[in-house]
């Protein structure tokens, strides 16, 4: 673990331990809406033999201290930052749901800094379903987390354990936090400009995700040149946590086909 101070906001990301420190890519995973860096961690455990992952914890979030944003861009902002404190000339940008659309702002405007560009669960517009918005505006003028439904980031058949675990790691987050998260991904739109993105690109998602579904990704392999595109049974908005074997082994996959740095 460790902090940078970015635009006078002390910024906190994730290490894992063990593993080859410095080995091949250097991948930066940015979680999605009310969450933090910590929903990447069993995954960077399993890749930390070859690369180098870190996740951060947006502003706001985890154990950045202060506000979210309710733009997409400013949230880029940090994470491209980031990078640049952590002496990173080059390395892969992996993002899940509002991550994902921070990841896209990223390739399009800093996309000389990008070896890769990793895209689970989300889009290249992210409408918020309004029940979801109410929901979350009123949590967040009560101060308190609101109600989950779990068919919403979950497959029918995902482990109530996966579940439970999930929400364990991102239940702290302030509801004001998460709200303004929900406006930043209603507000953001890229999909006129795919095409103006020129870094190798994977595409996942999980077949039975309600909230960024398969026809999102879809969209983005026919947009992006050259995109892969992989979608998971048996997995919904949390695909990595539902079906964490396979995200692995195809983002291992993706990334031993990206030149060596």
């Amino acid at each position: 673990m460790g902090s940078v101070v970015i635009a006078e906001r002390t910024i906190h990301y994730h290490t894992v331990a063990g593993g080859a420190a410095g080995a091949g890519h250097k991948v930066l995973y940015v979680h999605g809406t009310g969450c933090n860096g910590q929903v990447w961690l069993p995954h960077m455990t399993a890749i930390s033999d070859a690369h180098t992952p870190i996740a951060i914890d947006l502003p706001g979030h985890g154990g950045s201290p202060g506000f979210g944003f309710r733009g997409v861009g400013d949230y880029t902002y940090f994470v491209v930052e980031l990078s640049k404190a952590l002496g990173w000339n080059r390395f892969v940008l992996a993002g899940h749901s509002l991550g994902g659309a921070i990841a896209l702002l990223a390739a399009l405007y800093h996309g000389k800094l990008l070896d890769g560009l990793i895209l689970v669960d989300t889009g290249a517009r992210l409408r918020v379903d309004q029940a979801l918005l109410r929901g979350g505006c009123a949590a967040a003028e009560a101060g308190r987390a609101p109600a989950t439904d779990r068919s919403w980031g979950f497959a029918s058949g995902t482990s109530q354990s996966v579940v439970d675990a999930v929400q364990n790691l991102t239940g702290d987050t302030d509801p004001e936090v998460t709200y303004q998260d929900w406006i930043a991904d209603d507000t953001f739109d890229v999909m006129s400009r795919l095409k103006d993105i020129r870094v190798p690109t994977l595409a996942m998602c999980g077949a039975q995700d309600r909230l960024t579904p398969v026809k999102y990704h879809q969209f983005l392999a026919a947009q992006i040149p050259g995109c892969r595109l992989e979608i998971v049974e048996e997995a919904g908005h949390w695909m990595f946590w539902e079906q964490p074997e396979t995200f692995t082994r195809t983002v291992r996959s993706f990334l031993d086909c990206l030149p060596a740095q």
